[in-house]
């Protein structure tokens, strides 16, 4: 199998030493070409080794590896981002379907998001996500794109294009705007965490719906709600007045 060339870009160095023995032990297959300990001199590895993988620490000081992206952009490599759990931050990598390892980094967890990246790479599609995540910091909310990883590829949709999210297990059907439907394997609490904010709500434990293409609240039938392309989506009983305060605002 032929090597990919890596970089880990980490500020404290027992941090890069324990993952590059890591790698050297579960993950030959990528060979580590050169590491840095801040964004500056990360910034400066990059364009000297030019990586087909990096693997990047979030919270860096002189700043942070998601400035470090935005430096670089366009993108022209796949980034695995490593870092100590911060909610906010591993939403926002989530969002566009981006790999993380939380630290101390688990060897199932390397080895899986290793074998993602080669699959990207192979198929040439390394660049989509890490790009979209810096389009994301700089768009407007309502203009993001969020990441939905089918079998074969990674599609980003806006999120005024999503109507509704149907979970069935621990599979979640998407619905654009269009009438079509795209099946994902996340779950809908997932979706849930990762929309709650932006327009949606979960109205019953199988649907999350977009608020901007709600037409009505019917009261009858033990109360559900008429879409604007006319679904209708039942609403459950214990989350009718949360959903009622949100129609009303």
């Amino acid at each position: 199998m032929k090597s990919i060339r890596a970089l880990i870009i980490d500020d404290e160095e027992n941090n890069i030493n324990n993952l590059k023995d890591l790698l050297q032990y579960y993950c030959p297959e990528v060979e580590i070409c050169d590491t840095a300990q801040n964004a500056a001199e990360g910034i400066k590895k990059i364009k000297a080794v030019q990586p087909e993988l990096v693997f990047l620490d979030v919270q860096m000081p002189g700043g942070t590896g998601f400035e470090l992206l935005e430096a670089l952009s366009p993108i022209t490599f796949q980034v695995i981002f490593v870092t100590a759990f911060d909610q906010y931050a591993i939403r926002a990598i989530r969002f566009c379907a981006i790999d993380y390892l939380l630290k101390p980094v688990d060897i199932l967890d390397l080895q899986q998001a290793v074998q993602r990246a080669i699959r990207n790479l192979q198929e040439k599609n390394q660049i989509h996500a890490p790009q979209q995540f810096i389009e994301n910091r700089k768009q407007e909310a309502n203009k993001q794109k969020i990441g939905l990883p089918t079998a074969e590829r990674i599609l980003f949709v806006e999120l005024h294009e999503i109507t509704r999210c149907v979970g069935e297990s621990n599979y979640t059907h998407v619905y654009l705007m269009d009438g079509k439907s795209i099946l994902i394997s996340k779950t809908l609490k997932e979706f849930d965490e990762l929309l709650c904010d932006k327009g949606f709500t979960r109205v019953h434990q199988s649907h999350l719906v977009n608020l901007k293409y709600v037409r009505s609240f019917e009261k009858y039938d033990g109360g559900y709600l008429k879409m604007n392309d006319g679904t209708s989506i039942p609403v459950s009983r214990q989350r009718k007045n949360t959903v009622m305060d949100l129609l009303t605002k």
